[in-house]
């Protein structure tokens, strides 16, 4: 009976310690770094999640990555370095780049890519072989009331529907990614309607947020904004998409009307935030 207490002594301190060194590691400093159109490196020094940054060329009035960036790139090197999830809110070519996302899978071959069928079937036509074979490339289907969470080392991901729009956009597939990393809660949309009953229909409501990536759009005259104060707050609400052609404008636009918002400029801009915890230490 003594040598079976000691051992459930000795289990019992085991799990503390454990959950000790869990509660530690859940807080740690997150850094954003933009890429092209509303692409982001999301890392929390042990995670490295990219959303949205298989976009190397410039498409229509959307910019690409500069030289030096697109290098790092090619070479899964630099900012793109130990990528471990590839995420893609949807098909389109400021979004999603199948032949530049093919040759990043490639080289990159500790990154896994998760995303829609729609875009599963686009990179497909230019890698069929990589995936139909890899294990590291995957199609997921969440709906409004089923999302699918994804569980990647030190963070989680809940991927969300959320609907491009209606008309041309109506079967399109548009994922939200809500991703939770070292205490801190980053929301990314895509390209969402601005449509308020199709938020609340995906229950992106009260989340608790602290950072949210928002299409700058949401931010000019009409029903955007109204969108963005009742399901986007957040400590940091960064401005996404925006043209290089129209930067200087929009920047003005947003510093006149909406101060607090954010804008990093340029691909390989970064910021850093800290769990909210931390923050108030």
């Amino acid at each position: 009976m003594v040598i079976k207490r000691k051992l459930i002594v000795r289990m019992m301190l085991h799990c503390c310690v454990v959950c000790l060194l869990l509660a530690e590691s859940l807080m740690a400093d997150v850094t954003l770094t933009r890429l092209a159109a509303s692409g982001v490196i999301i890392d929390d020094g042990e995670t490295r999640i990219m959303i949205d940054g298989l976009v190397v060329e410039p498409y229509a009035i959307y910019g690409g990555l500069p030289p030096e960036l697109a290098q790092q790139f090619s070479t899964a090197s630099g900012i793109f370095a130990d990528i471990d999830l590839a995420l893609v809110s949807h098909k389109h070519h400021d979004h999603n780049q199948p032949e530049f996302a093919c040759n990043f899978l490639k080289t990159s071959t500790r990154t896994r890519l998760v995303t829609s069928i729609q875009v599963i079937e686009l990179v497909r036509e230019r890698c069929r072989p990589l995936v139909r074979t890899s294990s590291r490339v995957g199609a997921i289907e969440p709906g409004y009331a089923d999302p699918v969470v994804l569980p990647v080392n030190t963070a989680k991901v809940t991927v969300f529907i959320l609907s491009h729009g209606t008309g041309k956009y109506e079967r399109l597939q548009n994922f939200g990614h809500l991703v939770d990393m070292g205490g801190v809660r980053i929301l990314h949309i895509g390209d969402a309607a601005m449509d308020a009953t199709d938020f609340e229909i995906a229950q992106v409501a009260n989340l608790d947020l602290d950072v949210a990536l928002i299409p700058f759009w949401f931010f000019q005259p009409g029903p955007g904004f109204g969108v963005v104060t009742e399901f986007m707050k957040a400590r940091y609400q960064l401005a996404v998409q925006i043209p290089p052609g129209e930067m200087a404008e929009v920047t003005e636009f947003l510093a006149e009307n909406y101060p607090e918002v954010r804008v990093l400029a340029q691909p390989g801009d970064s910021i850093v935030v800290s769990s909210r915890e931390s923050a108030s230490e």
